[in-house]
């Protein structure tokens, strides 16, 4: 094979590789981390996201509602999740609110302080360490899955 074809196969497949490359598409949880945040702010099942890098508007789907519990607090996911997102900052948040007592209340806003997580409902605000977020709740059982009848069964939860 000649040099200069050799050249050409080369380039070629440089290109396709670096094509290839570009059109990754990172997921949800990844752009969570790459603004500092725990990959489970979100529950399992994000179908899909759109982010404006330059404004930080964003959107996260889900295939449906998406409820659970966690601790003594019932959280509930819109199929459609939006707001601002910056670096350890979720603002103007819509489409998550969690039950307290026998209020369901909007969380608001979602900041990263130190090794805290904060959660605003506008109101009032609670933090919770950083490590109780390194795993994504699942949609119906949060962390107690694990806890589910083999059979699918689920009347005797």
């Amino acid at each position: 094979m000649s040099s200069s074809i050799r050249f050409l196969f080369i380039l070629v497949v440089c290109l396709t590789a670096s094509c290839a490359l570009s059109q990754t598409k990172l997921s949800a949880y990844d752009v969570l981390m790459e603004y500092g945040f725990p990959v489970g702010l979100l529950p399992k099942g994000a179908i899909g996201y759109s982010l404006n890098r330059e404004t930080g508007q964003f959107a996260v789907y889900f295939d449906g509602t998406c409820s659970f519990v966690i601790e003594s607090y019932t959280l509930k996911y819109k199929p459609t999740i939006t707001g601002v997102i910056s670096k350890g900052r979720l603002y103007n948040l819509k489409g998550v609110t969690v039950k307290i007592l026998l209020l369901w209340l909007n969380i608001v806003e979602v900041t990263l302080q130190g090794s805290d997580v904060s959660f605003s409902v506008g109101i009032a605000s609670a933090d919770f360490g950083v490590e109780n977020f390194v795993e994504s709740p699942q949609c119906g059982c949060g962390f107690d899955c694990n806890k589910l009848p083999l059979n699918g069964d689920v009347s005797s939860i």
